[in-house]
């Protein structure tokens, strides 16, 4: 039955191929696309679709506007590659572990042989179009909006040492091997569980990652929370860890929104509080449960008074105890949190923080990985697309767009 299954799938890719060779090669194959424009003489490419690889022959055209073969605009192609490869090839880049990976699945699945090396070009054609449409695209996940979430956070990626040069960083020599790359996301909450714990609403997150300044991407999100439904939204909130470059940008580019410190992050720093404040593991213990009680009813100045004279006289606990007490004085009213459960809010930042691992980590994490900043923008802006199920959109537009252009130069 194997065996017979892959014949069959090889004989109709390839009688498909010969099909669509002919199709595309007859001489009215433009239609009411052909240029006004001299014929200078008739071209050969070679083009790799879904069912194979073919060669085209297409006019080449001399007009006001230049020299060209139009044939190449009409059926979409991006360098000898169609759309409908084109787009499998992005998506495997971006979804895979590696291009290498990218070129196995491709080959696996869909039984075209496309080296890595040409699915990274494609990519680096690609992923600057879909950035684009990113920022402008219409958005239909704002029609009903109860509740918007807005969550930041930022992570390292390994860099080539071109793009470290004259940073500081965290190698024993004090430069750095990375850079870090900040991600958003967005997503609605509609409903709560039996306990009332509040509910992502399923398929609404949408993310964004950028290497750009704090500043640029603040501003990124504020027009993605707006694509998303804001101006509709009954509750705006943005939920992040204690990054001051979180909670400036939060405070410029939503100012009327909830602030809540992730509950999780809170605890962390409880913890560093306590070991400063009781040496003693015991005693520490004891007090750490009381802490943590206060912290849940949202009493973080309660925790920074009791530290604060508890603190040791001198030395390094008394150093990490004064900047943990800032921490939870700082975050007062971030820490509200009984207050926000009894609002059906989520505490958590753990959407952002999967987001940092699912969105960056598995991709541009791997061992042995060292990138560019423009290759590494360009495959998490097309990963980001797909996890946010805005990629079959892009391609859709593109499509349409393209017919829009034709029409137009006709």
């Amino acid at each position: 039955m194997e065996a017979l299954e892959s014949g069959l799938r090889q004989a109709l890719m390839r009688d498909g191929c010969l099909i669509l060779q002919a199709l595309l090669n007859q001489p009215a194959a433009l239609g009411e696309h052909e240029p006004a424009g001299v014929l200078h003489d008739q071209r050969i490419r070679t083009v790799h679709s879904l069912l194979g690889s073919f060669q085209l022959t297409r006019g080449y055209y001399q007009n006001a506007e230049g020299n060209s073969c139009p044939m190449d605009d009409v059926l979409g192609l991006v360098g000898s590659y169609s759309p409908g490869l084109t787009k499998l090839m992005c998506r495997a880049a971006g979804m895979d572990g590696s291009y290498d990976e990218a070129q196995q699945t491709l080959d696996l699945y869909a039984g075209v042989d496309v080296p890595a090396s040409q699915i990274r070009s494609i990519v680096q054609t690609m992923g600057p179009e879909l950035k684009k449409w990113s920022e402008t695209r219409a958005e239909t996940r704002c029609e009903r909006v109860p509740k918007l979430y807005v969550s930041y956070d930022g992570t390292g990626v390994p860099m080539r040492k071109e793009e470290t040069m004259g940073r500081k960083g965290k190698q024993a020599d004090g430069s750095s091997a990375s850079r870090e790359v900040k991600l958003g996301c967005v997503f609605t909450s509609t409903a709560t569980d039996p306990k009332g714990h509040p509910l992502r609403d399923p398929q609404s997150t949408t993310y964004l990652a950028t290497f750009e300044p704090a500043e640029n991407f603040g501003l990124s999100m504020l027009k993605e929370a707006r694509r998303r439904g804001m101006g509709k939204a009954g509750k705006a909130v943005v939920i992040g860890d204690g990054a001051q470059w979180i909670w400036k940008q939060a405070g410029i580019n939503f100012p009327g929104a909830v602030q809540i410190l992730d509950y999780y992050h809170a605890r962390e720093h409880l913890g560093v509080l306590a070991e400063a404040i009781f040496p003693v593991a015991e005693e520490r213990g004891k007090e750490l449960e009381k802490w943590i009680d206060l912290l849940d009813k949202g009493k973080g100045e309660k925790i920074a008074d009791l530290a604060k004279i508890k603190k040791a006289r001198s030395g390094k606990r008394r150093a990490i105890a004064e900047r943990e007490i800032e921490y939870f004085r700082k975050n007062v009213m971030r820490m509200q949190y009984a207050h926000f459960k009894e609002q059906g809010l989520f505490i958590g930042s753990g959407v952002v923080e999967a987001g940092c691992k699912t969105v960056v980590g598995k991709r541009t994490k791997q061992s042995g990985m060292f990138w560019k900043i423009r290759g590494a923008q360009n495959i998490l802006d097309i990963r980001c697309a797909v996890l946010s199920q805005t990629y079959d959109s892009f391609w859709e537009w593109r499509k349409a767009s393209q017919a829009q252009a034709l029409k137009a130069a006709a």
